[in-house]
């Protein structure tokens, strides 16, 4: 009897394991759920038509990420870790009060334990500054705002346990745009004046109300009005959360979402696949001219209602941030918009725009720190050498200056360092005719202005 038992086991064992493979052949596979990015066919070849000794491996991949049933047992796993421990099953999705779901990363900006270093908020608000004054340069009016993190708003609906840093990235950016005359949009401040929830309890972003209100207050600090928060309109379960679905991918649990009473008035310039196009453009009878706005997923409702109020808007999700888009549309306006918890990559992401040339009398001395640097020019960039390096640590807020072919150009102090590489980075598009050989940086150390020679690792030609 006993033996037999044992074998009933192995066959139901096997049976059971045989099913997510089988299940593939009957029902399909399983496809990716929320934001996932699923692992690809395995192939035998690698591009350049060797071997791929991997294959195995991407193999095993794939299967674990399209097996059959594969959403709905993550489902019942999320489901019984919530249920009975309190617990996410997903690294990404923190668990909050009476059914909230929080963006687990932006746990750490709210108490503060992942804020900006002081090089890093400084170069942000020069960065964007320069930005600005090249904006206006071109006749346009440039803004910023940083659309908040759900649990900055609502932190009573939030993990146990969570207090307000008194220093956080929003704070220090904010500070750095102060000091530089950036004009920001504070949306921060505007929400928590509405007693209403305007974020959505199972997804990380606004409403559509909550845009609506956002869209208000840009509008203001752009000089203009709007009245998208008064229009007529009603909550209805419409909404797939992005954080419900990370968890529960196999619900069809629905979030509730603002519904205009009336049709909002645009139109798109050419047919969207969906609304995080990196590219939208629209025309409507809007009286306030024109507005290139640079935004990301929260952009995905707001950037409709904003399309109202502008004759031409074009909006970008491309980054680097280019401003020459402005001469597409004739652009009054500039509006960058940016997630709270994206702001640390505002240090990274520089703004394509020729460097300002500038006029340097400082008294320089030669430096001891390295200046290394690269010259290339690239198809995403075209007419302008781009100058790419870092400088060895000097004056957390000091500006960088370029120096070649007789001209000093102030260069932005964002950029990305290479792997092993310690310093600050620097980012700057020049003159196609710009000779790199002897140029040299030009930055401040304790007061002190030095200059070091750029070492190039590649010459533009």
């Amino acid at each position: 009897m006993g033996k037999r038992c044992s074998t009933l086991f192995v066959i139901l064992f096997f049976c059971a394991c045989s099913i997510p493979g089988l299940g593939m052949l009957v029902f399909g596979e399983s496809q990716a759920a929320a934001n996932e990015v699923l692992s690809p066919k395995p192939v035998l070849t690698q591009p350049d038509g060797s071997w791929n000794l991997d294959v195995m491996s991407d193999a095993a991949n794939y299967f674990g990420d399209h097996f059959a049933f594969r959403q709905e047992l993550i489902t019942a796993d999320s489901a019984l870790k919530a249920g009975v421990f309190h617990t996410s099953s997903q690294d990404q999705v923190a668990l909050g009060k009476e059914g909230w779901l929080f963006y687990a990363e932006t746990l750490d900006d709210f108490t503060g334990a992942d804020c900006l270093t002081d090089r890093q908020a400084y170069a942000i608000g020069r960065s964007l500054a320069l930005a600005r004054d090249y904006v206006e340069s071109q006749g346009a009016s440039f803004l910023f705002t940083a659309a908040p993190n759900k649990v900055s708003l609502y932190p009573q609906y939030g993990p146990s346990g969570l207090e307000r840093g008194e220093v956080t990235s929003c704070a220090q950016v904010k500070e750095a745009l102060a000091e530089e005359g950036v004009a920001c949009a504070d949306l921060l401040e505007a929400f928590q004046r509405q007693e209403e929830v305007l974020y959505h309890k199972l997804d990380s972003h606004w409403t559509y109300r909550g845009a609506a209100l956002a869209d208000d207050v840009l509008l203001e600090n752009l000089g203009l009005t709007g009245d998208a928060f008064s229009k007529e309109g009603s909550y209805q379960a419409t909404h797939a959360g992005d954080l419900y679905q990370m968890l529960y991918p196999a619900s069809s649990l629905l979030d509730q979402q603002w519904e205009f009473a009336e049709a909002l008035d645009f139109t798109y310039d050419t047919p969207i696949r969906d609304v995080d196009d990196l590219r939208i453009q629209t025309s409507s009878h809007g009286t306030w001219g024109n507005l290139l706005m640079f935004r990301d997923s929260f952009g995905n409702t707001l950037h409709s209602l904003m399309a109202e109020s502008f004759g031409h808007a074009l909006f970008s999700r491309a980054q680097p941030y280019n401003l020459e888009l402005m001469d597409q549309i004739d652009a009054d306006y500039v509006v960058v918009e940016i997630v709270e918890r994206n702001l640390p990559l505002l240090a990274q992401i520089p703004f394509i725009f020729p460097a300002p040339e500038v006029e340097f009398s400082q008294p320089v001395q030669p430096g001891d720190h390295e200046a290394m640097a690269q010259g290339t020019q690239s198809p995403s960039t075209p007419g302008y050498v781009t100058v790419t390096g870092q400088v060895s640590p000097c004056d957390t807020d000091s500006p960088l200056y370029l120096q070649a072919n007789g001209s000093t150009y102030e260069v932005s102090p964002v950029g990305v360092l290479e792997e092993g590489q310690e310093g600050y980075p620097f980012t700057a598009y020049l003159p196609l005719d710009t000779d790199l050989s002897g140029a040299q940086l030009l930055y401040r150390e304790n007061g002190k202005w030095f200059s070091s020679v750029l070492e190039l690792s590649s010459a533009a030609p």
